[in-house]
């Protein structure tokens, strides 16, 4: 064998031969070569390259050389190919090839030295390529097998395995392993060569680097804040805390009937356990107990202890100002008491009876008349807990130990000096649970780390058999959706010690079944599937699509269990009939990057396994990186190859086979405190649907709650669903594994019924340990096994995070954002009257100030808003003052979220598949990545983004000015047409253009009308309006752009005339109250960026509320009609409409009309 390593010498090349003894093989005098080096290269991954020193001699044009290695390509590697040489693989350099599986030495695109001599696939051969005068000779095992001319060029310093950037001849990127390649000074001769040949390398020896090698570990941290920071740095206000204002205490009874077995435990009360001195469970738990009996205050639950204590009026709010600088971090630094009373209902008394604590973070100690019943850990774990022996006729009392998080880090507080600080820190250790709560770049730390009951507590009344976790699966779709089949698994659970009868029921829609049982001791678990309950094969099913594709359907089933006659248990659930399906590009066993659409759901029923996401699988490829399928995986039925690899190796995901424009935005938290009821959250899930969104992001799994999934279900958005870690060597790893993954099994079977859920994200931005990402792989197959797990959020078969600063709207279209980006984000200021009603201290209002910074406005980090505010003076001036910064800065709002959008709409289907914001949604008074207010108040961004997201779309790409359709439908649409106008800057039109199309399915048109000639007439401002009409002349779609030769050109937007505009109001009543408003520009001026505002009668705006269209842009002598949807009609019946914006003569205030 031959085994090449460094141990060069002047003079001769010394090669390690099968006696394990060094030989001299004969070279001619030269500086140490390099290598030898032993390089694996995976035909679908990237290339390897080594630097020289940039004088190496040989490298000259009249230096005489010799290069040499051994090859082994790979099955699927015929060519043409560069293998691997020295220099510039497109131009000049020295590169052996492989084409039609034989032999070459390339020295340039054009100069290709040909042999005979077969490159075998699995097969070592030795190559070399001599340099003597005039003269090269191509060597194959010892043998010369071509000769030729040498290309006298001198080459770059550069050595290259398996080149990615080769001339437009080599189609093929070559996939195989080389062992000992190295070049030299001199040309060695033929005996030389011989020798070199004589020894093949031994496989079981070789340590080959591989030029794709697999995912790394994390290797570095950071920990947070390690001291407190400096005294002068905390943000300061120019106004005093406000003082806390107490709520009214809910009456709320201690038991709440939720059916005929199962109640919500309420009136609860808190306290301080230090304020509770030495006092335990069995002392808190008791009936007579009355320690501290001052100490205990009305609890909000669900909620965590900080809501409790501003509720209670401990504490001002901490949305507002900087109030959160007057509440202690000592919340999280100690431990809380929970305690209830209530009487056991008659209907519970003889029944196996089991208290459910939905959620507490971070561990409880739950006890129940003076005994300690069980103990939970990490904040998403349920805990169930047998106290059917403690629970008895008459009062009953629970008291619960609540420790919070043990890591909770030192808070970082921005401030105008501090900067942003870091993200998180100690607290990472502490996952699964709030890592956020420590303080990120999008909220401050929450004082008492989201510790408390922040989900609810049931009491559930059972016979001798209970109900598990059920799960629903859709088991098969036709292509043609006309029918579908189900799975139903149905978890039984015997405590008594022999088998008991019974008998299961299952209803939903119009299905019913029925099935008698044996359950043995412990429990079983009944499988119905279409083959053995025909019920379950459904015809014309509703399915559930997510927003814009059609409705999301969903279904309630029933379940129940009878032993003797007597219901036993009984569960109800909602499920959605849709099929999910991922296109992705994937190693095969030979290395090769393979497009293809897997169907994990066909893969689970046939036992196989897919998708390979262990670390050593992942590896680079052009454009990221993709994990391997399983060996022998790609001849499953499960895997399908496609022809089509242009949007390799990026994810594109298929509801119910149907490819899906994903298009949507992050939830880093539902709310900072965790207020998350159903009532709170689901304004904000109208607001994205309305938005035209079909997904949101569960950040690092903060949002993992039952409110969080029935919305998405309800609103037809998808979920991307982390678990609970952040960034690879930057945030610190989980320290329980095991707890870990307890929490991540019962996340995946609590929810993986909703439909919503598409794919498991094992991490935010890296991937998890070994022992995490392979064991939330195996969870994700055995108790899902529908849904690809996959280890990072960006990076596999995903693009990377960012950027998050502002950017030209440009580049959006053709640079930033790509493929599938789950992270693009850009400083996204509030409306005026959100932004006061945050920071009401009119000294901290403007300039700038510590409670800018603090409400996330940063002057440094990923989120620096520098470039936003030299953009905004460099482009429409200074600002004078708050108000007109805000003017100002909602015209960038509104032309960035569009362009981030419209600029995934340009490249769809072909470089584009899946865009996110970071972020849309807020989860405090926040300034930065945004939609809307976290009061849901909805500003320009909103607008831009919605008129950009819309099914059906007209818009104008940049940077080229070419106008397209884009037809995000299941269906064409036939008979539109495009009108262009262009406005001069004192809204004289200049031209009207108009163009019919067809619209295809799932698609953007070619360019139809070509701007630029007609916005290079203009005097460097103007304006262009499009419309996208139908066949009956209806207005299907919109579009408004400002459109300047320069920076000063846009600066003659403040020089445009102001416009009195004409607003007339009309209510309407109905299931939901709806203000008619008609806005009328009656001028010869563009009205431009004009802002609709709901009031009621005081002048405070009306919120939530629905606007059909805001920040509008009219022409001379249009009118739009917008309706406005809000709370019921008694409140808008003196309701009022004010109007403001870039160019309007004065605030215009109008009141509704008569319903």
């Amino acid at each position: 064998m031959l085994m090449v390593r460094r141990a060069f010498r002047r003079g001769a090349l010394w090669v390690l031969c099968a006696c394990m003894g060094w030989t001299a093989v004969e070279a001619a005098p030269a500086d140490d070569p390099p290598g030898p080096y032993d390089v694996r290269v995976l035909a679908g991954g990237v290339a390897l390259t080594k630097k020289l020193p940039a004088q190496t001699p040989w490298l000259s044009a009249d230096a005489d050389w010799s290069v040499s290695g051994w090859v082994r390509p790979s099955r699927s590697i015929t060519g043409p190919a560069l293998i691997a040489g020295i220099g510039d693989p497109q131009g000049t350099g020295r590169y052996f090839v492989i084409d039609g599986g034989t032999l070459g030495f390339a020295q340039g695109a054009d100069n290709v030295l040909r042999s005979t001599q077969t490159l075998r696939a699995d097969s070592w051969t030795q190559v070399a390529a001599v340099a003597q005068g005039a003269r090269l000779t191509l060597y194959a095992n010892g043998r010369k097998v071509a000769s030729g001319r040498v290309q006298r060029n001198a080459i770059a310093p550069t050595l290259v395995f398996g080149p990615r950037q080769q001339p437009a001849a080599y189609t093929q990127h070559f996939g195989g392993d080389i062992a000992g390649f190295t070049a030299q000074a001199g040309a060695l001769d033929a005996q030389a060569i011989a020798r070199l040949a004589a020894n093949a390398p031994d496989p079981a020896l070789q340590r080959f680097e591989d030029a794709s090698p697999g995912w790394r570990v994390q290797v570095k941290q950071m920990a947070g804040q390690l001291a407190p920071q400096p005294a002068a740095t905390l943000p300061r206000s120019s106004a005093a805390f406000p003082a806390p204002v107490a709520q009214p205490v809910p009456d709320a009874p201690a038991l709440q009937s939720l059916d005929a077995a199962s109640w919500r435990v309420g009136a609860w009360q808190l306290a301080a356990a230090p304020e509770l001195g030495q006092a335990t469970g069995a002392t808190l738990s008791r009936r007579d107990d009355t320690t501290g009996n001052a100490s205990w205050r009305a609890a909000t639950v669900p909620g965590t202890v900080l809501t409790t204590l501003v509720d209670r009026g401990v504490y001002p709010d901490p949305d507002i100002g900087l109030n959160n600088m007057a509440i202690p971090e000592a919340l999280s630094r100690q431990d809380w008491w929970y305690r209830s009373s209530f009487d056991l209902p008659a209907a519970a008394q003889g029944k196996r009876l089991e208290l459910l604590f939905n959620g507490i973070n971070y561990a409880g100690e739950v006890w129940v008349n003076g005994v300690q019943v069980g103990r939970t850990r990490g904040a998403f774990a349920r805990g169930r807990f047998d106290v059917s022996t403690q629970l008895k006729p008459g009062r009953n009392v629970i008291a619960v130990r609540v420790s919070p998080p043990p890591h909770p880090g030192i808070a970082h507080e921005q401030s105008m000096s501090a900067g942003v600080g870091e993200n998180g820190g100690m607290q990472a250790l502490d996952g699964p649970t709030f890592i956020a709560s420590e303080g990120w770049d999008w909220i401050p730390a929450v004082r008492d780390r989201n510790a408390g009951l922040w989900q609810d507590v049931q009491l559930h009344a059972s016979g001798p058999l209970a109900l598990g976790d059920i799960q629903v699966l859709t088991a098969r779709l036709a292509p043609d959706h006309q029918r579908a089949d189900l799975e139903i698994n149905v978890p039984l659970r015997n405590d008594t010690p022999a088998a008991v009868q019974g008998s299961v029921q299952l209803a939903f829609g119009d299905v019913t079944i029925q099935r008698q049982v044996t359950v043995p001791a412990g429990g079983s678990t009944l499988k119905f599937t279409a083959g053995d309950t025909p019920q379950l094969r459904l015809v014309n099913p509703r399915l559930w699509w997510p927003n814009g594709y059609g409705e999301p359907a969903l279904y309630t089933l029933h379940t129940s269990v009878d032993v003797a006659g007597a219901r036993s248990d009984a569960q109800q659930l909602r499920f959605g009939i849709r099929e999910v399906t991922y296109e992705l590009s994937l190693f095969d066993d030979d290395g090769a990057l393979r497009r293809v659409l897997v169907d994990l759901n066909q893969a689970r029923q046939r036992g196989e396994r897919i998708v390979d996401v262990r670390h050593a699988a992942i590896r680079p490829v052009p454009g990221g990186n993709a994990q391997s399928l399983y060996p022998g995986a790609l001849g499953s039925p499960a895997v399908q190859q496609l022809d089509d690899s242009t949007l390799a190796p990026h994810l594109v995901i298929r509801i119910n086979g149907v490819r899906i424009a994903v298009k949507g935005g992050n939830w880093g938290m539902d709310d900072w405190r965790k207020r998350v009821s159903r009532e709170r959250l689901e304004p904000y899930f109208r607001l994205q649907r309305e938005a035209h969104f079909n997904v949101v992001r569960n950040w690092v799994g903060q949002n993992t709650e039952s409110s969080f999934f029935e919305l998405a279900d309800e609103y037809g958005m998808l979920v991307l669903n982390d678990f609970w870690q952040s960034t690879q060597n930057y945030n610190m790893e989980p320290a329980d594994a095991a707890l870990f993954l307890d929490n991540a099994a019962e996340v995946i079977k609590r929810f993986r019924n909703h439909p919503s859920i598409v794919l498991w994200f094992g991490r935010n931005e890296g991937v998890p340990a070994p022992i995490l990402n392979e064991g939330l792989d195996k969870l994700v197959a055995e108790l899902d096994g529908t849904r690809w797990y996959t280890g990072s959020s960006n990076e596999i078969n995903l693009q990377g995070s960012g950027p998050y600063n502002y950017r030209e709207p440009a580049a959006y279209f053709n640079q930033l954002a790509q493929g599938f980006s789950v992270e693009v984000g850009t400083p996204s200021f509030s409306t005026l009257e959100s932004f006061k009603a945050s920071v009401p201290a009119v000294g901290d209002q403007w300039p700038i100030s510590d409670a800018w910074a603090y409400h996330d406005w940063h002057q440094s980090g990923n989120g620096d808003t520098n470039s936003f505010m030299r953009t905004l003076t460099d482009k429409l001036g200074a600002p004078t003052g708050l108000a007109d910064f805000e003017r100002k800065a909602q015209l960038l709002n509104y032309e960035t979220h569009r362009a981030i959008f419209e600029g995934f709409n340009a490249q769809l289907w072909s470089k584009n598949s899946g865009r996110l914001l970071w972020m849309s949604h807020p989860a405090w008074p926040s300034n930065m990545w945004q939609v809307y207010s976290h009061d849901y108040d909805t500003h320009a961004a909103y607008y831009g983004v919605r008129n950009a997201a819309e099914i059906l779309h007209v818009q104008m790409n940049l940077p080229g000015y070419e106008v397209v359709v884009v037809n995000n439908a299941a269906t064409p649409a036939r008979g539109l047409r495009v009108r262009a106008q262009v406005y001069a800057s004192d809204g004289k039109l200049l031209q009207q253009r108009e163009q019919a199309l067809d619209a295809a399915a799932v698609a953007v048109s070619a360019p139809v009308l070509q701007l630029a000639p007609s916005l290079k007439d203009t005097n460097g401002l103007s304006f262009v309006r499009l419309q996208l009409l139908d066949r009956d002349a209806i207005v299907r779609s919109r579009n408004f752009y400002w459109v300047a030769r320069d920076a000063v050109a846009m600066r003659g937007l403040d020089a445009l005339a102001k416009v009195p505009l004409q607003l007339t109001t009309q209510l309407q009543q109905g299931n939901e109250a709806v203000l008619r408003a008609t806005v009328r520009n009656p001028s010869q001026q563009v009205a431009l960026n004009t802002k609709l505002t709901l009031v009621d009668a005081q002048g405070q705006r009306i919120l939530p509320a629905y606007y059909s269209d805001n920040y509008l842009s009219l022409v001379p002598g249009e009118q739009r009609e917008i309706e406005i949807r809000g709370p019921a009609a008694a409140v808008l019946r003196s309701a009022r409409l004010q109007v403001r914006g870039w160019n309007i003569a004065s605030s215009t205030d109008a009141g509704n009309g008569p319903p």
